[in-house]
């Protein structure tokens, strides 16, 4: 009796400590997508790293730290469309633009209650 019990118990702790592991098949467009967004999300912090682009964000009265938070929260959608219209412009033109832009998006945002940078935008909810 005591050997089937201690059979029994090990039957039982050798299969509650195994692990099982799930495998699933990742989509190659949905691993393309995520490398895109983080791509595209380096690309426009490095931009605000910058030392023209903090200039004119704090004389326009945004901190580059809100804006950084702002680009970490931006959908994929909304930064490839900041990196269409990035490439799309002058070069001469380029920063401000896209300091416009990164204003606009923050401005969008607000309105949507993502964030509260702007006081006097009220979000739409």
């Amino acid at each position: 009796m005591r050997h089937i019990i201690l059979l029994c118990s090990t039957i039982f702790i050798s299969i509650m400590t195994l692990n099982f592991a799930h495998a699933g098949v990742i989509p190659a467009e949905q691993v393309i997508n995520q490398q895109q967004h983080q791509y595209n999300k380096q690309q426009i912090l490095a931009m605000v790293e910058t030392t023209e682009v903090q200039q004119k964000l704090v004389s326009l009265g945004v901190s580059p730290e809100d804006a950084k938070s702002r680009i970490a929260n931006m959908t994929n959608d909304e930064l490839a469309q900041f990196n269409e219209q990035m490439e799309n412009l002058p070069a001469g033109g380029g920063i401000v633009g896209t300091i416009i832009t990164v204003l606009v998006v923050i401005a969008v945002l607000d309105v949507l209650g993502v964030t509260d940078v702007y006081s006097f935008i009220r979000p739409i909810n």
